[in-house]
């Protein structure tokens, strides 16, 4: 990224790592099956300077919450990376591949494992990437933009032929990320159609004046046109036995003024962990603005290990 507010076709290709050996870059996209409460990652990282690599690839569904139980779960935390990489035709050491066809519009995904399940898809831009700005909240060190898609193609999940046809968002950030240094944070985005959807980052541990979570960040899609969200608030609703999420409410003002009213709930989830804590990702079918079509998208809760600990501790008392 040249500046903070402007993504480049530069930017689809990996970024000069510095000396920093904490220095992380990442590469996800994400796909679903509404009819099936069904929602999927294809994710990547690679920390150069370490010379390797992780991530993996999920498939998860109602019919279970931990790794084990998911339809599928592949993660990888360090594999040998490759002196010469071009991300915009590159396959990660875990065999996920991702090709740039068009700059900054159209790739195409890949992945096989075995038998188990084998993915060849397509991420079309339904809009331009959104960049975060470096030095705000949550992104103090690190460069980071989001960007919606129509992901199509087809997914071999165990023998079974199921096809690809929604609306997912794929990422890239790059900068300094400790594998110690976990915090929380909460990332949610919804979208139901190419015109209309949003994405929202807050630090749940920072609470409003009336005691609702702050929105720091993220874009508004209405009318086919993508603006700032500035300002706005979300309340998240959790099974008290669990702490799963359930539903949310976000309320949020984009740069033009605009409000953005959404209602999440939640059709499936997973549970995965990494050395920096856990995150509870879950499947929302969203409602948005009123309107009568809903959407689908999902939320990313994380959590340091001593953060999730605590909140369950509190809930059996």
């Amino acid at each position: 990224m040249n500046d903070q507010n402007l993504v480049t076709a530069l930017d689809d290709d990996f970024h000069a790592p510095g000396d920093d050996p904490w220095q992380t870059e990442t590469c996800w996209f994400s796909f679903n099956v509404p009819e099936r409460a069904m929602a999927g990652w294809m994710y990547a990282w690679i920390r150069p300077n370490m010379k390797n690599s992780g991530g993996g690839v999920f498939v998860y569904d109602p019919s279970g919450v931990s790794p084990w139980e998911l339809p599928y779960f592949q993660y990888q935390h360090c594999q040998p990376l490759k002196e010469e990489r071009d991300l915009r035709d590159f396959t990660f050491p875990q065999n996920y591949s991702v090709k740039m066809i068009e700059p900054l519009k159209r790739y195409e995904l890949h992945y096989q494992d075995r038998e188990h399940i084998r993915l060849d898809l397509q991420f079309d831009a339904i809009m331009e990437p959104h960049p975060f700005p470096m030095g705000d909240p949550p992104f103090v060190s690190s460069s980071h933009f989001d960007q919606a898609g129509r992901v199509t193609g087809e997914m071999m999940l165990r023998g079974e032929r199921i096809a690809i046809d929604c609306i997912g968002v794929r990422d890239r950030s790059w900068g300094p990320r400790l594998d110690h240094r976990g915090s929380r944070l909460g990332y949610s985005f919804g979208t139901i159609s190419e015109r209309e959807g949003f994405c929202v980052f807050v630090l749940p541990a920072k609470l409003d004046a009336d005691g609702f979570e702050v929105i720091y960040h993220g874009y508004l899609l209405r009318d086919g046109r993508r603006t700032r969200i500035v300002s706005g608030s979300r309340s998240v609703q959790r099974d008290p036995s669990t702490n799963h999420i359930t539903a949310m409410h976000i309320r949020a003002l984009d740069e033009e003024g605009r409000e953005l009213v959404a209602h999440g709930t939640a059709l499936s989830r997973m549970m995965m962990s990494v050395p920096r804590g856990t995150t509870l990702n879950t499947f929302l079918s969203w409602s948005i603005d009123g309107v009568s079509q809903h959407g689908h998208g999902e939320d990313q809760d994380v959590w340091r290990y001593d953060q999730w600990r605590t909140a369950i501790g509190a809930l059996r008392k």
